[in-house]
């Protein structure tokens, strides 16, 4: 009797099997990719905009709760107020001289520096350029203690749909949000 031995058959792929397995894998990923990314960038600007929205929020609590005017503008801590909302920096602080500037003996509430992105833009109009003082009242003026209204705008810059999001200063002090959508860029409020 004759013994009819038989290899094993080999278990894993053939080269061929392994090509078109990452040939599909690549085509599926640079499907993804695009959309991805716009996903990233429309958290991007939420968070940025939810954090810009709780700064202003904490300002005007912090005016009615401290019985007392405070500020709230772009700026830093060492220069204060700058008004250039395209740096991602923001403040919030009692400003009793009105002089922009965080002197000694002035609190601090909110400082706040995003980390730098090339997706998300930030822009101002109205008192927002300069500063916007919340009064005990909760209502939001200038420095000259006129009635404060204006936008900050949040916005990535590309062609899909609610790509920008105003965050709207009413006369009350509130600050209401307005989904936009803007085809030509990210332009000023």
């Amino acid at each position: 009797m004759q013994t009819i031995h038989r290899r094993p058959r080999a278990a894993g792929f053939t080269v061929s099997e392994l090509m078109v397995t990452l040939c599909i894998g690549a085509i599926l990923v640079g499907l993804g990719l695009p959309s991805f990314r716009s996903i990233m960038a429309d958290n991007r600007m939420v968070l940025t905009g939810n954090s810009v929205r709780s700064a202003a929020q904490i300002a005007r609590s912090t005016a009615i709760s401290r019985n007392r005017q405070i500020t709230f503008c772009a700026g830093q801590l060492d220069s204060g107020c700058h008004g250039d909302w395209s740096r991602g920096e923001w403040l919030v602080f009692d400003d009793r001289d009105r002089d922009s500037t965080v002197d000694a003996g002035e609190n601090v509430h909110l400082a706040v520096r995003q980390p730098a992105s090339s997706e998300v833009n930030l822009s101002g109009n109205g008192p927002f350029n300069s500063r916007v003082i919340f009064t005990p009242a909760g209502m939001a003026v200038t420095s000259s203690g006129a009635f404060a209204a204006g936008r900050i705008r949040v916005c990535v810059d590309r062609g899909n749909t609610g790509n920008a999001l105003d965050l709207v200063l009413i006369g009350s002090g509130r600050i209401e949000s307005e989904q936009k959508t803007l085809t030509s860029g990210c332009v000023p409020p």
